[in-house]
């Protein structure tokens, strides 16, 4: 089996992919990567994502193993982030895998998985990767930051794209009158003015 993996994306870029998914349906997407602390990328992940998702975020271990971890997926209704894969073998995989009528999910999930386990399910959880698709992405920590420089670039781009300024989105904001499209979110985030993006 041939899997196509993206290149690396940040967690913004990242976003703005989830953003553009439907908000209703089985959709799965798995961030790779190498870091030594997931956890740090789950936590800033989850804090985020409920904006471009427009939803709750769950977050889920997976460190005990397959029929705990579908039991938790079956009794939550959010958006889910599935980690901690580290101790799986291919026998957790393969049951993962036969469990799947149980794992589909009115929202999406994000699978956060080292280099090895994505390895793993590659080879052991045909059912789980055709579920992801092209949505497989490797995820460097380096980039999860974008500079100053980025940022500004970024804002310049969207100020092209919708002919409005900062301040403009802001008050539009503030008067909810904000156009729902996630790049509008983008700029608040940017602009570090989260708190004005509608839940």
């Amino acid at each position: 089996m041939i899997i196509l993996i993206n290149m690396p994306v940040s967690i913004d870029e990242f976003l703005q992919r989830i953003g553009s998914q439907p908000a209703e349906g089985n959709t799965w997407s798995a961030l790779i990567t190498s870091s030594l602390d997931s956890q740090d990328l789950v936590d800033d992940l989850k804090e985020t994502l409920s904006i471009f998702a427009e939803c709750e975020i769950g977050c889920l271990s997976a460190e005990d193993g397959a029929n705990i971890l579908t039991d938790k997926i079956q009794n939550t209704e959010d958006y889910l982030i599935l980690w901690n894969f580290e101790k799986w073998d291919k026998n957790n995989w393969y049951q993962f895998d036969c469990m799947r009528s149980a794992l589909i999910k009115k929202r999406g999930v994000v699978l956060i998985l080292s280099p090895e386990s994505a390895k793993t399910m590659f080879s052991y959880a045909p059912n789980i990767v055709s579920w992801l698709g092209s949505r497989v992405y490797s995820f460097l920590k380096d980039t999860e930051l974008l500079s100053t420089e980025e940022i500004e670039e970024r804002l310049a781009t969207l100020r092209e794209w919708s002919g409005l300024t900062d301040s403009q989105v802001i008050e539009m904001a503030e008067a909810r009158t904000l156009p729902p499209e996630p790049e509008f979110a983008e700029w608040l985030v940017l602009l570090e003015r989260g708190d004005l993006i509608e839940q």
